[in-house]
């Protein structure tokens, strides 16, 4: 129970990395607010969680809305008192499929949308409206899920590749403007991981030592969420199974 008395919004917890937390965070004791934009999906989930015994409610989260995005936070906090967790899990996987090109290929809406989903909404404006909820809880931790591709080259996502970049970035500031709230931020650096069984991805083999399972990223996530790391902030946990090393090969 490393997180009893926790209450944790994860964005884009419907499926994959974010379910994953946000089952791993149930069942060590915190309350959670599954989120995403599909009503059906995110029930489910938090459905399942509260059989496993944990406790755990849908609230409806489409991150490049500003209104949606302060709605969650609100419905959260209503719904369970307080807010000490937010994980910005939520990713524009579709968008960045649809755009993966050269930058110069890029429309400036494509760029815009990616940018607005991965940065604006899921770190600026979840980070805005839960800090005064994070102040008011005595403080807490801001987990933020970053990618490799904010470290070295990949092409085809340069938007994406510069919306973690920017998340890395504003981690840092963030650790420093609200540490005297006792509120933390960190990000994990997150590699290849394969959430379900149609996620192979291209070239898969070529990873430097394994290809990540989501639980490997919510052992990170639990771990920065729990007081045990109430000393860490401004941090960046890379946790890419040494692929950062290898990245010629992927």
């Amino acid at each position: 129970m490393r997180l009893e008395g926790k209450v944790a919004l994860v964005s884009g917890s419907t499926r994959g990395i974010g379910r994953t937390m946000a089952e791993m965070f149930a069942a060590e004791g915190a309350k959670v607010a599954v989120t995403g934009r599909t009503a059906e999906k995110g029930e489910k989930v938090a459905q399942q969680i509260r059989d496993a015994g944990g406790d755990a409610a849908y609230v409806p989260l489409d991150v490049s809305d500003e209104d949606s995005v302060r709605g969650a936070i609100e419905a959260t906090v209503e719904r369970f008192g307080r807010l000490t967790t937010l994980v910005n899990n939520a990713a524009p996987t579709e968008l960045v499929g649809r755009g993966m090109k050269p930058l110069h290929e890029l429309r400036t809406d494509e760029w815009d949308a990616i940018v607005r989903t991965a940065l604006t909404g899921n770190v600026f404006w979840a980070t805005k409206y839960a800090v005064p909820h994070l102040i008011a809880a005595g403080g807490g931790s801001i987990i933020n899920i970053s990618s490799g591709g904010s470290l070295f080259g990949v092409p085809g996502i340069s938007a994406y590749s510069a919306a973690k970049g920017g998340m890395n970035a504003v981690t840092r500031t963030i650790a420093v403007e609200y540490a005297e709230h006792g509120i933390r931020c960190n990000t994990i650096i997150v590699g290849r991981v394969v959430s379900y069984a149609a996620d192979r991805g291209p070239d898969t083999t070529k990873e430097f030592l394994r290809v990540g399972d989501p639980k490997d990223i919510g052992y990170a996530a639990l771990w920065l969420a729990a007081d045990e790391s109430e000393w860490i902030t401004g941090s960046e946990i890379t946790a890419d199974g040494g692929a950062r090393y290898n990245a010629s090969e992927i």
